[in-house]
């Protein structure tokens, strides 16, 4: 048996020890969109082509409090090797702007990362759900807050397509009050050359 003073003294020694360990930081959860599972062999050339945006699905406090003025918007894909150039055309203030964006190849198909402007960081983007002819369901990650995108080739907007989109909003913990409708008409096909924000080339 150790003595009383010596006893002390181990006691004291171990406390701080002890307390360091407990106050040492718990390993961050894994962020929302790595446990979403791309498209099975997916494929970036019959991905190719035009994206009507259809639906937003988000927690984002400004994106609803802007939502009457959303815009029609549509992508425009192009496989670049095993990255992609993506344009984004809407209309602002009336006039249609384009935005170049270059998802790079992240070595795992349908999953990209944008290197984003901001604060924020960069955009973890996912293609979770596609049928390449009518719909696709896009994930996006900016500084772990988890958005969903449905897209369509064409109007009207397939059952099947709100169906699966409504079934994965449920599976990322949000509701329909999250989702935000984008108008169906007003499209923009093109913008001049002083209307076109190329963040490829930059």
């Amino acid at each position: 048996m150790l003595p009383p003073q010596t006893a002390l003294l181990l006691t004291l020694l171990l406390v701080p020890s002890s307390l360091g360990q407990r106050a040492r930081k718990l390993p961050r959860p894994p962020s929302p969109i790595s446990t979403i599972h791309p498209k099975a062999n997916f494929d970036a050339e019959q991905f190719a082509g035009t994206w009507l945006l259809v639906a937003v699905a988000s927690k984002c406090r400004f994106l609803h409090e802007q939502g009457h003025r959303a815009e029609a918007t549509t992508l425009h894909v192009v496989p670049k090797g095993t990255a992609m150039t993506v344009s984004t055309f809407r209309k602002l203030d009336g006039i249609c702007w384009q935005v170049r964006q270059l998802y790079k190849d992240t070595r795992v198909p349908g999953r990209f990362l944008l290197q984003a402007r901001g604060v924020q960081g960069a955009v973890d983007m996912v293609v979770g759900e596609t049928d390449y002819q009518g719909f696709a369901i896009l994930y996006l990650e900016r500084a772990r807050q988890l958005s969903l995108k449905l897209y369509v080739r064409a109007l009207p907007v397939p059952d099947a397509a709100l169906s699966a989109f409504e079934r994965r909003v449920q599976g990322a913990n949000l509701t329909a009050e999250h989702i935000l409708f984008f108008p169906k008409y007003g499209f923009c096909e093109s913008a001049d050359q002083f209307h076109v924000l190329d963040e490829v080339k930059q």
